[in-house]
């Protein structure tokens, strides 16, 4: 019991650290403990540094430029009038003159090439709300009034949609009161028109505009002195005058106004706070797809911000300032990160597990694998991972999985769980056994085409089978195909949606057994339609071979269009590390019948099971030396065409 907290296992670390913190401890847990949660600043690199950290500043960016507004400096807070910018090329600080008056909550958008910010606290805090509406001219550096808002509001929500101004939520002059108000200003216009009121009403909520709507995202209830962080997502619909309610955000979430932005359909939120985990200043990357109405996790941002700044640009995001401690902007940088086609660490697994098997149902990927009897979670909005009461009926390892009605189904396996079914039901967290197959086999090839699951290949009897059948989940009944033409264990499997590819592995020559061996380069093609095989032959038509070859890869993730193969092991072959393990990453268009080289992964591994959620790649355990081997790292790719 910490501060009249049970600190359990289901406790993130960051809680336990937010925790110390407010006991007033000197270091965090995290340090004392050695524990590097996220391994967050690898793929980050300094970009700039101000000389007046703050947080809970307004920004707006215009041509490559970002503009910053207000603020407070001091962790017992003072506003600051200040008005700078940073390019973004360069790297340059620039100042203007300061702002009429000192100011924090007020919400900024840029209209016509001037930028207007709405309402907020004035002064130092706890300073009055405001009605005013602040108009600045960038060409001249002055500031003129615009049209009030119709009552005073601070930390609501500030859009432009089109040429209209849109207003909503926020607090009025008791700082404490949340308000439903939503208004809306034309353009040239001089009195704000009342709109359908926000549901919810709350304020510190993050706003924007995007493919036709207007979005409310998470926020707190109350301000001073009790506030209650959030999870709510709404968006408005101007063209008919109507709020409607989302998917929530993966956690409470506020304090992150400045740091919510845009991006290649998507919309992202970095660090922030959320009372709510008992975590004061967040470090989380998340992101909600509109068009799948789905959250996932992205990783973490350099130190936990809260009140911070980010933004894209291009497929680069920038974060900078905040508060990093409590109240306290002890953050004076700004940093900048590649979005796309990096690697990105997530938080460990609570187990090392090797030759694992895996499968997305909902906003979760479940894992199983040898070193741990359990099922695990990695919650793939919040970015937290857990080990579940579940264990499988044959534990095993080297499963064939596959997701079919919201559950996973493992398929074979070796070390005690050859030839059976295994189905996991997320909605229950139980085990079934399912309809055995029809050989004994561990370390298969898999694949769900058209509802049904096609098996092929793997060790029976220490011996490569190229034994393949059809499994009908519906009725259980196991149907044999045409068998491989060149038996194959330890191979990466997968679907164009039609056909089942299996890409290299072991087998008769080069690791008959479950044995490091180099493996084979070959790729083998099952057409359902007709029962037959296609392979790596040299003939007109045949799949081309794979650039290197060799074993442990795991599942093939088809994503726009291509293959991707990761990883696994050798004995000999060349590029492997001292381990004999690959980090490579090949990539395989069956249009083209071409490879090519993807980023190579962080941490070379081989027994892993690659899965796709969101457009990222997740790849979870596996081991980092060939053999027996097991791992808590989760790292992660969101590849861009």
């Amino acid at each position: 019991m910490v501060g009249g907290v049970e600190i359990g296992r289901r406790w993130p670390i960051q809680a336990i650290d937010s925790l110390m913190e407010q006991l007033g401890r000197a270091h965090s847990l995290q340090t004392l403990l050695g524990i590097d949660y996220g391994q967050n600043s690898a793929t980050w690199t300094k970009f700039a540094r101000s000389d007046l950290p703050r947080y809970e500043s307004t920004k707006a960016i215009i041509e490559g430029t970002l503009y910053l507004f207000g603020g407070f400096y001091t962790g017992h807070p003072k506003a600051t009038a200040r008005v700078e910018s940073l390019n973004l090329t360069t790297g340059e600080w620039r100042r203007f003159k300061d702002m009429p008056v000192a100011l924090t909550h007020a919400p900024a958008v840029v209209l016509h090439g001037k930028v207007w910010l709405a309402g907020g606290f004035e002064g130092n805090h706890p300073g009055p709300t405001s009605a005013r509406v602040w108009i600045w001219d960038i060409a001249t550096d002055t500031w003129t009034n615009g049209p009030p808002l119709p009552e005073p509001r601070g930390g609501g929500g500030f859009v432009v949609f089109g040429d209209t101004l849109h207003y909503f939520g926020g607090w009025p002059v008791d700082r404490n009161t949340d308000s439903a108000s939503h208004w809306s200003l034309a353009a040239g216009g001089t009195v704000w028109q009342r709109r359908a009121p926000m549901p919810n009403p709350r304020g510190h909520l993050s706003s924007l505009t995007q493919d036709g709507f207007i979005y409310a995202i998470s926020g707190n209830v109350g301000h001073d002195p009790l506030p209650l962080d959030v999870a709510v997502v709404q968006r408005y619909d101007p063209a008919t005058d109507r709020w409607e309610e989302l998917p929530p955000a993966p956690f409470a979430l506020s304090h992150n106004e400045s740091s919510t932005f845009s991006y290649d359909g998507r919309i992202l939120s970095f660090g922030g706070r959320s009372l709510h985990r008992f975590v004061w200043n967040q470090n989380d990357m998340v992101s909600f797809n509109p068009a799948t109405r789905a959250w996932s996790h992205l990783g973490r941002v350099p130190v936990s911000l809260m009140g911070a700044v980010a933004f894209a640009r291009g497929d680069s995001a920038f974060v900078g300032l905040g508060a990093s401690h409590g109240n306290n902007p002890t953050n004076p940088f700004f940093w900048h990160t590649p979005l796309r086609n990096v690697w990105r660490a997530a938080d460990p697994l609570p187990d090392g597990v090797g030759e694992t098997a895996a499968g997305v149902i909902g906003h979760s990927l479940y894992i199983v694998g040898e070193g741990s009897p359990w099922t695990l979670r990695y919650d793939l909005a919040a970015g937290t991972t857990e080990r579940l009461p579940s264990v499988r009926p044959a534990r095993g390892h080297h499963h064939a999985a596959e997701v079919i009605d919201d559950k996973l189904w493992l398929l074979g396996g070796l070390g005690g769980a050859e030839g059976f079914t295994q189905i996991f039901d997320p909605s229950t967290l139980r085990w079934t056994v399912g309809p055995r197959m029809p050989f004994g086999a561990g370390s298969s090839a898999s694949a769900v085409i058209g509802g049904r699951i096609y098996v092929a290949g793997g060790i029976v009897d220490r011996k490569t089978t190229n034994q393949a059948a059809m499994l009908e989940p519906r009725t259980g009944i196991w149907t044999p195909i045409a068998p491989m033409p060149k038996p194959r264990n330890h191979a990466a499997s997968g679907t164009d949606g039609r056909r089942l590819f299996v890409f290299g592995g072991r087998g008769p020559g080069s690791g008959d057994d479950n044995i490091v061996a180099d493996g084979f380069n070959d790729v083998q093609i099952y057409e359902p339609t007709s029962n037959t095989w296609l392979v790596s032959d040299g003939t007109a038509g045949a799949p081309t071979p794979m650039p290197q070859g060799r074993g442990g890869m795991g599942k093939a993730v088809w994503l726009n269009g291509e293959f991707w193969v990761f990883g696994g092991e050798t004995l000999h072959g060349s590029g492997a590390t001292r381990d004999k393990v690959y980090a490579r990453v090949d990539i395989y268009n069956p249009t083209t019948n071409t490879w090519r080289a993807g980023s190579a992964m962080r941490t070379a591994r081989h027994g892993i099971f690659p899965v796709l959620h969101e457009g990222q790649i997740i790849i979870a355990g596996g081991g980092v030396t060939a053999g027996d081997s097991q791992t808590r790292v989760v790292e992660a790719i969101w590849p861009k065409p």
